[in-house]
């Protein structure tokens, strides 16, 4: 699965349709869930690298916010012993110190509020492309067996200096930009997909900086090669950012995949 999970502010912005998603459907994807390996734009290291702590730090990884947010507190459990399988399996380091950085731990407070599911996280690459991160992907290929989602959280756009707090109407650039995207996903137009900062409208104007997207190469990777893609959220907000969900099932769409 690929989530954007959007400003810290997501957990305070109640009656927006981002919101009601993290609140009332993400959680629907959970079922049979054992555990959740989170790809977080918010932790790159340049080997990958899997948290293995038993109960998972609320890390409060932005600054100038309302207090309100940094008095919450997400009570996950890690999943050590299946963390280090994975580890071994993809041959990534461990860290037993890290805890949930705001990428993580707010779309899951607002999914699974009661924490009832172990959550752990897996690096990004500090200097990786969309072909490094795809490749990272495909190693977690088969983790379904294990009962393992893989959800890459990042953004479908990113753009902090063109965000209109005004909360105008959608900027066509970033509707052409995310619409190329999906259409990509789902053509399995995966050469596309990785070119794409040549390939996409407005790709540099979405992504300044591509670290945000890159969970979401992640997950792509981690599908199968004839995955079967579900949009299963769009929505925008300040304008521009998009708050795209995608998920990846296997192709008869019955095992899911990422």
């Amino acid at each position: 699965m690929f989530i954007s999970h959007g400003s810290p502010m997501l957990v305070a912005r109640q009656n927006t349709p981002a919101f009601d998603f993290f609140a009332a459907e993400l959680a629907d994807h959970f079922d049979a869930v054992r555990a959740i390996l989170m790809v977080s734009a918010h932790w790159q290291t340049d080997i990958p690298t899997i948290s293995t702590a038993k109960s998972q730090e609320t890390i409060y990884d932005f600054r100038g916010f309302p207090q309100s947010l940094y008095d919450l507190r997400y009570n996950a459990h890690g999943a050590p012993e299946l963390a280090h399988q994975i580890a071994d399996l993809i041959g990534a380091k461990t860290d037993d110190a890290r805890g949930l950085d705001h990428g993580a731990w707010m779309p899951m407070i607002l999914a699974r509020p009661k924490a009832d599911i172990p959550v752990f996280q897996l690096s990004m690459l500090t200097h990786g492309s969309p072909a490094d991160h795809f490749e990272l992907g495909q190693k977690l290929r088969g983790l379904g067996d294990l009962g393992v989602l893989v959800i890459g959280s990042g953004a479908m756009t990113h753009n902090l200096r063109t965000l209109d707090h005004a909360e105008g109407p959608i900027e066509p650039w970033a509707q052409d930009f995310t619409n190329w995207m999906v259409d990509k996903v789902k053509t399995h137009d995966i050469n596309a997909l990785l070119d794409y900062r040549a390939q996409a409208p407005h790709a540099i104007k979405a992504h300044p900086e591509d670290d945000h997207l890159m969970p979401f190469y992640v997950a792509l990777g981690a599908a199968t090669d004839g995955y079967t893609a579900d949009l299963i959220h769009d929505s925008y907000e300040f304008g521009n950012l998009a708050m795209t969900a995608l998920r990846f099932y296997d192709q008869d769409n019955t095992k899911a995949a990422a």
